[in-house]
């Protein structure tokens, strides 16, 4: 067996990066990016291809015990690295959220300046995101985070709890209303 070959890291896509990072080798060695394409749903064929490898450097891979044992473990190593694109994507969403309520709740605290200095004022929007919001904020809105967070959810039924709290998921209707002030004129 020939030494395997090594690829410089920034070569490499990051989600084919992401699912390197789940096998054992090296990020830079040729079987881990191999089986790292394989594992984003690229047949074989296309995996050689994008690394610019031949067959012949696959049958010689293949050769190796460990290997042979991660090719055949790709589909489990796909559905480990979907779960994981999901939880980056729902955290990533979720902090985008919590920096919105973080900013809507500095603003209805008078914590913030505009550009001119003075104190920013809650818009009418900024106002029902508000009411809206601090339904999220209860113990057991708490309880369920902690529970995503540590992955101790047991048998959390995300549909089941969806159904149940309507009224938290439910988008913000906003109404707006203006006051026009007529005066009356020296006609």
């Amino acid at each position: 067996m020939t030494e395997p070959q090594l690829l410089p890291p920034s070569d490499t896509p990051k989600e084919v990066a992401v699912a390197t990072s789940l096998i054992p080798w090296r990020k830079d060695d040729y079987r881990a990016r191999y089986l790292g394409y394989l594992a984003c749903g690229f047949m074989p064929e296309e995996a050689l291809y994008m690394l610019g490898l031949s067959m012949s450097w696959l049958e010689e891979v293949r050769q190796e015990a460990e290997f042979s044992t991660f090719e055949l473990q790709v589909p489990e190593i796909r559905k480990e690295l979907s779960k994981e694109y999901i939880e980056l994507d729902f955290f990533r969403n979720f902090r985008m959220v919590l920096e919105k309520d973080y900013k809507v709740l500095r603003i209805s605290l008078g914590l913030e300046e505009g550009k001119d200095g003075k104190v920013v004022s809650l818009s009418p929007y900024d106002q029902q995101y508000l009411l809206k919001m601090r339904s999220n904020y209860t113990p057991q809105q708490l309880q369920i985070l902690e529970q995503v967070v540590s992955g101790t959810g047991g048998d959390f039924n995300f549909a089941e709890w969806t159904r149940r709290n309507q009224d938290i998921i439910t988008s913000v209707e906003i109404s707006r209303t203006e006051t026009v002030k007529v005066e009356k004129g020296d006609a």
